[in-house]
């Protein structure tokens, strides 16, 4: 490797760790603050009943900032979304390497993937009633299930693999079971919140893994 490479390749990591700049956190920490203020309200009031005037009222901003970072209250929960599947990403990357039980990995997941929602059923409600808002964030949100399932195969796919599960069930099948597993409790919970979603969350997701494990 020549002198020139390696001195490119020092100035690019140089780039790389190179510190914000003021303006740039701020932006960043605006766009956090906007972003939580708006799941806050959605899990106080529901997604209808919260106004983008009041998301800008809490999160102490104008009105016309809010556009700045979000073009509708539907591109919040998009962008949840996508902060959903980047928790599913990092978790199935980090789970891939682990010999731990697939039991524990999966309720791990479960309360990743349900963190928000525990807080209030109205979150939940939030959800499914921007998924009904229009046709577009249906699709978004939708393709964000297909996303998370895609991940979630790969992981199962090892498990089959291993010999810990059933491999007469292709991987993708019970990637979208789990899906229906966690979010079916999610709906019967924010319908009737008897008791704390996680531990409705552990017993069905026991049962759900004792029905795909070798040997049960």
């Amino acid at each position: 490797m020549s002198g020139k490479t390696v001195k490119k390749d020092s100035k690019a990591k140089e780039n790389d760790q190179k510190p914000i700049s003021r303006r740039e956190r701020r932006v960043i920490e605006t766009r956090k603050r906007i972003f939580r203020t708006a799941l806050q309200l959605f899990s106080e009031r529901g997604f209808r009943d919260t106004t983008i005037d009041a998301i800008a009222q809490e999160a102490d901003i104008g009105k016309s900032t809010f556009f700045n970072y979000f073009d509708n209250k539907e591109s919040i929960l998009l962008h949840f979304r996508e902060m959903q599947m980047e928790r599913i990403k990092a978790f199935v990357m980090e789970s891939m390497k682990s010999d731990e039980p697939l039991m524990n990995l999966i309720y791990k997941l479960a309360l990743i993937m349900t963190e928000e929602q525990q807080k209030s059923p109205a979150f939940f409600h939030s959800l499914m009633s921007a998924s009904f808002s229009s046709e577009a964030t249906r699709k978004q949100l939708s393709e964000g299930l297909i996303r998370g399932r895609k991940m979630l195969s790969e992981l199962m796919d090892i498990r089959q693999k291993s010999g810990e599960i059933r491999s007469d069930i292709p991987a993708c099948d019970i990637a979208y079971s789990l899906q229906r597993v966690i979010f079916g409790s999610m709906l019967l919970w924010s319908i009737s919140p008897a008791g704390a979603l996680e531990e409705q969350l552990h017993d069905i997701v026991s049962m759900f893994i004792k029905s795909i494990e070798i040997g049960s």
